[in-house]
């Protein structure tokens, strides 16, 4: 079997040969936010601010915040990155870039040659663009384009992947990137599962992801396309009490969205076929009851 289940150097190396590149271009870690934080500190020396996306989820944010890194946020286009506004700020002056690719919490990915044209101005300018692919084995397919191609030749890329685990996130980018991070946490759980078990983890929640696409339709409720393992729902004047009564019916992970500057959103996992069914039945009841108080 094809696995990953190991730990420190070994994992480091099994990870370079999955992807076909040196182990020196390669980092394990506890999560991707850790990473991130790494990053950022390791880069003290460059006076030029950080660049990230606004309405994205916190960690970004809080790693720059704690490695003193001084940051801007940009807003979201229409729930989306704009690829074209990340170029300019790398044109006049961004020293490090945060994107998330697929987006945390919508669900969007960058098209192809939005991937193309940051990795572009990154080399033009000097700007170290990590893309955060944290969610990116559920997004594998022909309507996603990883950036790891150009973090695997080049110097100013780095992708970061968590291979669909908890307690464990990795890096590849440029050896001299690399050998610089400060020692990360080593990872809490690496992952056990085999390549053959993580492909069927991924037709599982494609499917999942479909009959939860199917059932907010089928209520009326508003939600974004998603390549990822949650779905951005729109829920206005309501999503806060109603993420409210998912948690307090054991939904606890469908999230009020509302701290980062999307009101009357939530971030609703996918989940297992039969946490998919049992969040619709209960989201059915709650939108009736307010339908017909």
């Amino acid at each position: 079997m094809r696995t990953l289940s190991c730990s420190g150097p070994d994992l480091a190396g099994r990870i370079a040969r999955r992807h076909f590149v040196g182990q020196d271009r390669v980092a394990v870690a506890a999560d991707a936010d850790e990473l991130i934080r790494l990053l950022a500190a390791s880069r003290r020396d460059d006076p030029r601010p950080a660049v990230i996306n606004a309405q994205t989820r916190r960690g970004h944010a809080d790693s720059l915040r704690a490695a003193g890194t001084p940051f801007v946020e940009l807003p979201l286009r229409d729930h989306r990155i704009c690829a074209e506004e990340l170029c300019a700020r790398m044109a006049r002056g961004a020293g490090l870039v945060v994107v998330a690719h697929p987006h945390d919490p919508t669900g969007g990915v960058l098209d192809a040659e939005s991937v193309r044209s940051l990795c572009a101005a990154a080399r033009r300018y000097g700007t170290l663009v990590v893309f955060d692919e944290s969610s990116a084995e559920f997004a594998l397919g022909p309507g996603f384009t990883s950036a790891r191609w150009n973090a695997r030749y080049g110097s100013d890329v780095c992708v970061l992947r968590t291979y669909g685990s908890p307690g464990f996130a990795y890096l590849i980018g440029a050896p001299t990137v690399v050998g610089r991070l400060p020692a990360p946490r080593p990872p809490a759980a690496p992952p056990s599962h085999d390549l053959v078990v993580l492909e069927r983890l991924r037709t599982a929640n494609r499917a999942a992801r479909e009959s939860l696409c199917r059932g907010l339709a089928e209520l009326g409720v508003e939600f974004l396309p998603s390549a990822a393992d949650f779905v951005l729902v729109r829920l206005p004047g309501t999503a806060s009490r109603v993420a409210g009564e998912l948690r307090a019916a054991g939904h606890t992970w469908a999230a009020d969205l509302a701290p980062i500057g999307l009101r009357d959103h939530l971030r609703v996992p996918v989940g297992q076929e039969d946490d998919v069914t049992a969040l619709l039945g209960r989201l059915r009841t709650i939108l009736a009851a307010r339908t017909n108080p």
